[in-house]
């Protein structure tokens, strides 16, 4: 059992950094691209001012603003762009189109308000700013304790369960808790290359701008991923 294990482990380490090599070219084109974002906020006052004001919007819209960017963002463009793209083939889904569509919008709008939430919980205890104090505790947070702890299973759990066509009883399944250990370990591997930086970046940024920055990322990995895989 314990050899059998370790096999497992050992599987779930080798898929997690071929994942990781495969990503490392579109993962280097976000962390590029919001750096740049990040610098021309702190270095040109008309970007700033633009910024700005979408701060304004996400302070004002508080949850309800994470709720409807992340599931327009996470959700609904990477599913609209691969519905596009398998047009006239076999649907990547094995429920109607319109079924997993709505179910990735509502599991991303949920998934806004819980990272706003965790990015607020973090300002509390780290609080704000972008130097390297700040920062350094909240990226070991989000990546070795939420991601691991909640987010990346919770995460795997809504994903299983729209491939398992909604059945009430995949969510017992022991198929997939049973796995549930090296499945992990082959996500948080496979992502620990392109967000550990990817979330220092937004870190860096104000309070108030770090869900759409969040959203931007989200987004533009959606679709590359959409674009370079097959699962």
């Amino acid at each position: 059992m314990k050899l059998s294990t370790n096999s497992a482990l050992t599987e779930a380490l080798r898929t997690g950094a071929r994942s990781a090599r495969e990503n490392a070219l579109p993962g280097l084109i976000l962390w590029c691209f919001a750096c740049a974002v990040v610098a021309l906020y702190y270095l040109v006052p008309s970007v700033n001012g633009a910024l700005s004001a979408l701060g304004r919007l996400k302070a004002a819209g508080g949850y309800g603003y994470s709720a409807l960017a992340t599931a327009l963002f996470g959700g609904f463009l990477p599913f609209f762009w691969r519905w596009l793209s398998h047009r006239g083939t076999p649907s990547p889904w094995k429920v109607p189109a319109w079924q997993a569509g709505l179910f990735l919008t509502l599991f991303w709008a949920y998934k806004g308000v819980e990272v706003d939430f965790f990015y607020r919980l973090q300002a509390l205890m780290f609080g704000s700013g972008a130097g390297f104090s700040t920062i350094a505790p909240k990226v070991l947070m989000d990546q070795f304790v939420y991601n691991p702890l909640w987010a990346g299973w919770t995460q795997l759990l809504g994903y299983w369960w729209l491939e398992s066509s909604f059945r009430p009883s995949a969510l017992a399944d022991r198929s997939f808790w049973g796995s549930l250990g090296p499945r992990l370990v082959t996500v948080l591997v496979s992502t620990w290359a392109v967000w550990i930086p990817m979330v220092s970046v937004i870190y860096a940024m104000p309070g108030d701008l770090q869900v759409p920055l969040f959203n931007i990322v989200l987004c533009f990995w959606g679709l590359m991923l959409a674009s370079l895989t097959k699962e």
